[in-house]
């Protein structure tokens, strides 16, 4: 009797572990890695056009953030006359990158899929200053460093539990800056005000799952 007793919890003590095991390989089957990439169309606060985008991995682990950076960059010209002589010109080219790092969720949806995220990160602004004073011109450079910060929301269409097609948009916030305040040129007469590059960057983007 007492070996049946022993053999009975042997038989037990496998099937429970058999069945143990075979929970977590099925779980583990159901479970992702994804892969986001996604293409910056469009910054709200430049001129003209930017470029850059973002990236991201997701994982599985509940309660744990997923991982991403963001990046745009875009270039602008400002040409501002003197206010205390007209033959005096102001140019300024800049080229301002913006870049985060974030941690985001995922939350699923019956039909779509939203990701909610938020980052911080730097602005550099790098801006050649060059003034013409009755066609001589000197120049100098202007390089800003400022924190960011980033809010973003992703809206997705999965296909067959691997592919996903979404569009984000990311907000970033950050403080007006002078963006002649390191050059060596004097700049009072152009009545020049400080920059705003508060905005939104819109992307286009795809997730593989694996």
């Amino acid at each position: 009797m007492l070996n049946k007793l022993k053999n009975f919890r042997k038989l037990s003590f496998s099937a429970c572990l058999l069945l143990g095991l075979s929970f977590l390989a099925t779980t583990a089957n159901a479970q992702f890695i994804g892969i986001n990439v996604d293409v910056a169309i469009a910054y709200s606060a430049a001129s003209g056009t930017a470029s850059g985008g973002a990236v991201g991995i997701s994982h599985p682990v509940p309660f744990i953030p997923n991982l991403g950076a963001s990046r745009v960059i875009f270039n602008e010209t400002e040409n501002t006359t003197s206010s205390a002589d007209a033959n005096s010109v102001l140019t300024l080219e800049t080229k301002t990158t913006i870049s985060t790092f974030n941690f985001f969720y995922n939350i699923p949806f019956p039909v779509v899929s939203i990701a909610l995220g938020i980052g911080a990160g730097t602005m550099t602004n790098n801006t050649a200053v060059t003034e013409t004073v009755s066609g001589t011109a000197t120049s100098d450079n202007s390089e800003l460093s400022t924190p960011v910060s980033e809010a973003f929301i992703h809206i997705g269409l999965p296909f067959w539990n691997t592919i996903e097609f979404h569009l984000g948009y990311h907000a970033m916030s950050v403080s007006n800056i002078d963006i002649t305040s390191k050059s060596g040129i004097v700049v009072t007469n152009y009545n020049l005000s400080n920059k705003s590059y508060t905005g939104g960057m819109t992307t286009i983007g795809v997730q593989i799952a694996f």
